[in-house]
């Protein structure tokens, strides 16, 4: 796969590269098309198929494989995209409420910025929760207060 083409190899248990002997002998695998799953020339997996006989892979078999290992790897990474969009967002979420909040802190305690996130960095250790949950509470009270 480092060569970013098929890797066909008709019989593991004669092949000298081929590491998982004990283990192909105990599952029967005999012969293996390993494909690699490729996204804009970048190889983020390699796609496995095994054969319990001594098989060849013909050439559309493996352009067929090919065609599903690189669909599977546009999926994973639109996946990955996906859940490191949402970490961003909720990184950047916490931030604002930790902002809002240390502003609240600094207008209420008459402190400077970096008192203010250290109030809400030693209470999220002592309480055992986030410093998100800490700000939450912290603007939560403070809206309640200016309820009249």
């Amino acid at each position: 796969a480092k060569e970013k083409k098929p890797k066909i190899i008709f019989n593991v248990l004669k092949e000298e590269r081929y590491k998982a002997k004990k283990l192909a002998r105990k599952e029967g695998l005999v012969s293996m098309a390993s494909i690699p799953m490729m996204v804009k020339d970048k190889i983020i997996g390699v796609l496995n198929v095994y054969t319990n006989k001594p098989y060849k892979f013909t050439k559309a078999e493996i352009s067929l494989l090919s065609t599903i290992a690189n669909q599977a790897a546009v999926a994973i990474e639109k996946t990955e995209l996906i859940v490191r969009t949402k970490i961003i967002q909720e990184e950047l979420d916490t931030r604002k409420k930790t902002e809002r909040a240390k502003g609240i802190l600094m207008e209420e305690r008459n402190i400077n910025e970096s008192k203010a996130f250290s109030l809400i960095r030693k209470s999220s250790m002592d309480k055992r929760i986030s410093m998100k949950e800490i700000a939450e509470a912290i603007i939560l009270s403070y809206e309640i207060r200016k309820i009249k």
